[in-house]
């Protein structure tokens, strides 16, 4: 979270060599095994519209991408791959993995939640090499997060022209658009101001912080605060 070429490469592999492959997006209940950018949750409601631009852009239509109930990826698809989840017998399965870093490890172990009758391919032979960057480094969702963190082109790991396209999914531009107003509110005398945290703070902190915000911008359009 948030998705990007890199993933998107690995995609496109696995579109080339399966009949179809499906996109599993975990969605983490605690706020601290979310991923945030400037304090805002990447959901995964987020993450699937990134996906479905991505997939529309490089025109693949053997892609589904699903939103599933599971905080983990790995249980996710254990849930979706197992007995009660929707493959057919007969089925020949490939676990998504990348080379980079033994990636495929995950997987150890996973024939045995399978569900009977599916045939799963050895995730070490399986798994991709993963896609570089212009320059020759591997993509990262950390260094996807940071460039948006920090206003910087983004296009890199979304496609061009697609930095604002991003940012208007993520809700990045609102966000500072209601700390700025939240900044105002707070000047106006003093008696209501933007909330912020001590040093130190919790995410549990930044997400209060930013629901106070939000409260004070919506009085603000309101005219209750001037």
């Amino acid at each position: 979270k948030p998705p990007h070429l890199g993933h998107l490469g690995m995609v496109m592999t696995y579109s080339s060599m399966a009949d179809e492959v499906v996109v599993l997006i975990s969605s983490p209940k605690k706020l601290k095994s979310q991923r945030t950018i400037n304090g805002k949750s990447v959901t995964a409601q987020n993450s699937k519209q990134i996906w479905d631009m991505m997939i529309s852009d490089a025109g693949l239509t053997n892609v589904l991408v699903q939103i599933s109930n599971e905080p983990s990826p790995v249980r996710a698809t254990f849930q979706y791959v197992g007995e009660d989840g929707p493959l057919d017998p007969g089925t020949t399965l490939i676990l998504g993995a990348s080379r980079k870093g033994g990636d495929h490890k995950r997987w150890a172990g996973a024939d045995k939640y399978i569900k009977p009758g599916v045939k799963l391919i050895d995730p070490a032979v399986s798994a991709v090499v993963p896609e570089l960057r212009g320059d020759g480094v591997p993509f990262s969702a950390t260094d996807a997060r940071n460039a948006l963190s920090n206003n910087e082109d983004a296009d890199l790991f979304f496609g061009d022209g697609k930095t604002q396209i991003a940012r208007d999914i993520l809700g990045l531009d609102e966000m500072q658009e209601m700390s700025a107003v939240a900044g105002m509110a707070g000047g106006t005398g003093g008696a209501v101001t933007g909330y912020s945290g001590p040093l130190g703070s919790t995410k549990d902190d930044e997400e209060e912080r930013e629901f106070v915000n939000e409260v004070i911008y919506y009085l603000y359009k309101q005219g209750i605060l001037k």
